[in-house]
């Protein structure tokens, strides 16, 4: 069987019918790093090739190998070549009919295992280990903010987002609306404030503005209130 640097990685994605940038954003990588295992410039990683099996079901351990054809096969028969018809059939069997069908399916796997990871991490460690929720927010944070530049998915994100737009909104009074007024009209303006020179200093004025929440992995992502109206307004 022939070897050459990670020769099957360019026969599998020919096989699935993915161009480099396509089997990219398949497996959270950048197009050049394809390029650079199709070529040999550098090594096909462990990490990688588990996530291109669960995406292709092809055998990832005869990619790492550099076997130039992909290889497939159940558990206790003999490894076969991997063809497209295997493809569409993992697709089917592990993945569902549609990507929307899946991820419902492995939301609900995944919410149950944070569960899970961060209860753990709320109880002591033989009574000794403690303070441990700080540091796996963390980690939740930086996988969340990685998973997102990985794949791709800020405009899909943004667009979830902007459906979850909701209005915010204050009530101060005008004494203090003409104070932020002063120090930033333009942001002022933006909220809709119009200064009522009838209106005394102590009379109360309410504003309210349509928002979207910001990406904030580890905060509420839905309809926030008073503190989103003031991320928008000027500092005292």
């Amino acid at each position: 069987m022939k070897i050459e640097p990670h020769g099957g990685v360019k026969a599998l994605r020919k096989i699935i019918g993915r161009t480099q940038a396509e089997f990219a954003a398949l497996i959270g990588a950048s197009k050049d790093t394809v390029v650079s295992w199709e070529t040999g410039r550098n090594k096909l990683s462990a990490a990688f090739a588990r996530r291109i099996e669960l995406a292709t079901g092809v055998h990832g351990r005869y990619l790492l190998l550099g076997i130039s054809v992909p290889m497939t096969g159940d558990a206790l028969g003999e490894p076969r070549c991997y063809t497209r018809k295997d493809y569409e059939q993992h697709r089917a069997t592990e993945w569902g009919r549609s990507d929307q069908e899946a991820a419902q399916r492995h939301l609900e796997r995944c919410v149950d295992a944070l569960e899970l990871l961060f209860r753990a991490a709320a109880k002591p460690g033989g009574g000794k280990l403690r303070g441990r929720l700080p540091g796996l927010m963390d980690s939740f944070i930086q996988w969340c903010e990685g998973v997102r530049k990985d794949f791709k998915l800020e405009r899909e994100i943004d667009e979830q987002l902007e459906q979850r737009r909701f209005k915010a909104g204050m009530t101060q009074s005008y004494g203090e609306w003409r104070a932020m007024a002063r120090r930033d009209p333009e942001a002022l303006k933006a909220v809709g404030f119009k200064d009522d020179r009838r209106k005394r200093d102590k009379d109360r004025l309410r504003l309210e503005l349509e928002l979207a929440p910001d990406w904030a992995p580890g905060r509420s992502m839905r309809a926030s209130d008073r503190a989103a109206m003031r991320a928008v307004l000027p500092t005292r």
